[in-house]
C-alpha cells in the first residue's frame, strides 16, 4: 500500500445512460489505476461481450464498456482510462464481504491489471435512513469517498476484507 494524491474517479452517474434510475441506494466500488493505463476498443469490446452474458444490457464505446441489470440494480464498467467500476444494491448484512467480493471481481475481468490500483467507494442515492458500519445515516443526495491509498493487485486480493472495512468506515465517517 502507498499513500497518494487523490485520483480522478468517474462515478456511476457519469457512466450510465441518463434514463438509468436505481430503485434504492447503490454502493459503488471503483478501482482507479495509480499510474496512467489505457484500454483500446478491442479490449473494451471483449469485456462488453463477456459482461453481456451476465447482465441484461451491455454496450461499449471508445470511452469504456459497461453492462447492467435494471431488475437487480447492479452493473459493471471498465473505462478506457483503466478504471474498473461496479455497483450493487445497498444492504447492511455482510456489506464488507460484498465489497471485498466486488474488489476481486473487478480484478478478474480478463484484462491486463495495472501495477497499482486505488479503491474508491460511493453511496448514491441516499434518501432515507440506513445503517453503514453500525451508524444510522440519514442524508439526501449521495456520498462519494475518493481514492486515498493504492495497492498492488496481489495486496488487493490478499487484504480485500480489510480494505473493504476501511472503505466502509470512510463512507460512514462524514455522517457520524
Amino acid at each position: 500500500m502507498h499513500h497518494l494524491e487523490e485520483l480522478t474517479v468517474v462515478w456511476r452517474s457519469a457512466i450510465l445512460p441518463r434514463e438509468y434510475r436505481p430503485r434504492g441506494p447503490l454502493v459503488e466500488v471503483h478501482l482507479v489505476p495509480a499510474a496512467p493505463a489505457r484500454y483500446g476498443t478491442p479490449e473494451l469490446e471483449r469485456v462488453r461481450d463477456k459482461l453481456a452474458a451476465e447482465f441484461t444490457r451491455a454496450g461499449s464505446s471508445e470511452g469504456g464498456a459497461w453492462a447492467f441489470s435494471n431488475a437487480e440494480d447492479r452493473g459493471l464498467a471498465v473505462l478506457s482510462t483503466g478504471q474498473r467500476t461496479c455497483w450493487f444494491p445497498f444492504e447492511e448484512a455482510d456489506l464488507a464481504k460484498r465489497v471485498a467480493d466486488r474488489l476481486h471481481a473487478l480484478l478478474d475481468l480478463g484484462l491486463p491489471v495495472p501495477d497499482s490500483l486505488a479503491p474508491a467507494i460511493g453511496l448514491d442515492p441516499v434518501a432515507s435512513t440506513i445503517k453503514v458500519a453500525a451508524r444510522s445515516v440519514s442524508s439526501p443526495g449521495r456520498i462519494r469517498i475518493g481514492t486515498e491509498d493504492a495497492f498492488s493487485p496481489d495486496e488487493l486480493r490478499r487484504t480485500s476484507r480489510e480494505i473493504a472495512e476501511g472503505l466502509l468506515a470512510r463512507l460512514a465517517a462524514p455522517l457520524g
